[in-house]
């Protein structure tokens, strides 16, 4: 994929805020995911949502402020939070 000058303004841009991160276990104890566990994670359920939902998940590689970013777009999904200021995600279903 190549890479193309998109403009954003770094303001619109919100932090992930949840209550927990994920767990896995590990010789019969629970413990923080590794980097490398969460991002395959990541992937493994936006791939879980394209095929399941048939929405189009779709990817970027940008860089902001000269750093590469990934980015991924969900059709018909957008982020909101909960009662508790947690980080949702709506639709597609």
């Amino acid at each position: 994929m190549g890479e193309r000058a998109v403009a954003l303004d770094l303001d619109d841009l919100k932090d992930v805020k949840r209550a927990f991160g994920i767990r896995v276990a590990v010789r019969g104890r629970r413990t923080d995911a590794s980097p490398e566990e969460a991002r395959s994670l990541v992937v493994g359920a936006l791939n879980t949502l394209h095929r399941a939902s048939g929405a189009r998940v779709r990817t970027l590689n940008a860089q902001i402020d000269g750093k590469p970013v990934a980015v991924a777009f969900i059709e018909n999904a957008k982020f909101d939070e909960d009662s508790t200021g947690s980080t949702t995600l709506e639709g597609p279903e």
